[in-house]
């Protein structure tokens, strides 16, 4: 059962429509010409990087849930796909836990992704840029040439690789989806304000300037994992991280040196996950509230306090898993960075259906540094996360193979 998302905190717990389970790799062969993906290389075959790491580094095949096509009234069909990613079951969760960077490369066709939740998605970044902008899109000066680049990307390369849902002719880009259209010769525009309009992830730019530094200069962050955009513009790598148990210690260094060498036409991707007690896709929350958490503060946001507190018996349908499958590529002209962030919500009555992953889920949240779960706020409603998973584990008898070692692209 899918929750479902809302700008406000209101939440109604509604089940959408069950989609039927098929077994295929992500990186699936296109029947598009793979010229239409030339500003990130050649869409070469895939051995399927979603499977790697989703299924913990073992052979098996990633899951992808088909649901029936989306038809228009002008007779179009949009795709209905959606991605289950399990980042938890990677072996730096299920053995002893160890902070690593995660990443793999990326097929240069999935550089966007698009599922049945796009229409909903996309209504909800309008509403939230409507009411939210001056939060939630800021640039700096020296971005501006990296912001038109990102349109620029987007507009050749969308309508290509999803041409039932975007067509584009000279200069004006339309999205059948959602029915708006954009001259992109019109210097009125705003690219990042379009470029947040077209996709469901969130896209932040970064450039080295001129100490030779990487900064983040430019972001459209709509659906906030409890950070703020306006608090991180202009910091750093490190200062960005700072708030992260063990970063600074264990991967500050990696992550730098990989920054500096990430080569156009060759991106790579990474997932993160946490468990949230909030289905709300729109979480901003300032660096202190983090830090206390951090310090030992037991952190509890308690939106939803009228409705009791947390327990086994409810937390299938009160807390959910929060999965970011976020992607890292070079832009050739202005040599910025775009880190998108992609949020994937499912509840955890959802792992009611797939008892292995209940099984490891829970595995991965004992394994976690105390630190990292008072970080990601799990830490005041882990007991009943616990009971839960644990319960759907054993009623089912999961069976699960030992975890493989820890290996990543440093």
């Amino acid at each position: 059962m899918i929750l479902e998302r809302s700008v406000e905190a209101g939440f109604s717990g509604r089940p959408l429509e069950t989609y039927r389970a098929k077994r295929q790799c992500i990186g699936r062969q296109l029947s598009t010409s793979t010229q239409a993906y030339s500003l990130f290389g050649s869409a070469k075959d895939s051995k399927c990087p979603v499977a790697r790491l989703v299924n913990g580094g073992r052979p098996a095949e990633a899951f992808i849930e088909e649901g029936q096509a989306l038809s228009t009234e002008d007779g179009r069909r949009f795709e209905a796909n959606e991605y289950n990613y399990a980042p938890f079951t990677a072996p730096s969760y299920q053995s002893r836990y160890k902070m690593t960077m995660g990443l793999q490369p990326l097929n240069p066709t999935e550089w966007v992704e698009i599922d049945e939740y796009y229409e909903e998605e996309m209504a909800l970044r309008r509403d939230i840029i409507r009411d939210k902008r001056d939060i939630v899109i800021a640039s700096q000066p020296e971005a501006a040439d990296a912001n038109r680049e990102l349109l620029d990307m987007l507009a050749e390369f969308l309508p290509k690789r999803f041409p039932d849902r975007f067509s584009r002719v000279n200069n004006l880009l339309v999205n059948h989806s959602t029915k708006e259209e954009w001259d992109l010769s019109d210097t009125s525009l705003d690219p990042l304000e379009v470029s947040a309009l077209l996709v469901q992830e969130d896209l932040c730019l970064m450039k080295v300037d001129e100490a030779g530094v990487l900064r983040f200069v430019s972001g459209a962050v709509l659906f906030p994992q409890r950070w703020s955009l306006l608090q991180k513009l202009g910091m750093d790598m490190h200062r960005i991280h700072e708030p992260v148990p063990l970063y600074a210690g264990e991967i500050q260094r990696p992550v730098d040196g990989f920054m500096m060498r990430l080569s156009e036409g060759k991106p790579f991707w990474r997932a993160n996950w946490t468990i949230t007690d909030n289905p709300v896709l729109f979480q901003p929350l300032e660096e202190d509230v983090i830090l206390r958490a951090v310090g030992g503060d037991n952190v509890n946001l308690d939106w939803m306090a009228d409705q009791g507190p947390v327990t086994k018996e409810n937390a299938g349908l009160r807390l959910s898993t929060r999965c970011e499958r976020e992607t890292l590529s070079r832009f050739p002209k202005s040599r910025a960075i775009l880190f998108t962030i992609r949020t994937h919500l499912r509840n955890l009555d959802h792992y009611a259906q797939h008892p292995e992953r209940a099984f490891e889920l829970a595995r991965a949240l004992r394994n976690l540094h105390p630190d990292v779960k008072r970080y990601k706020t799990i830490a005041a409603f882990e007991s009943q996360a616990l009971e839960f998973l644990d319960d759907v584990a054993e009623k089912n008898r999961a069976v699960v193979p030992e975890p493989e070692p820890v290996t990543s692209i440093h």
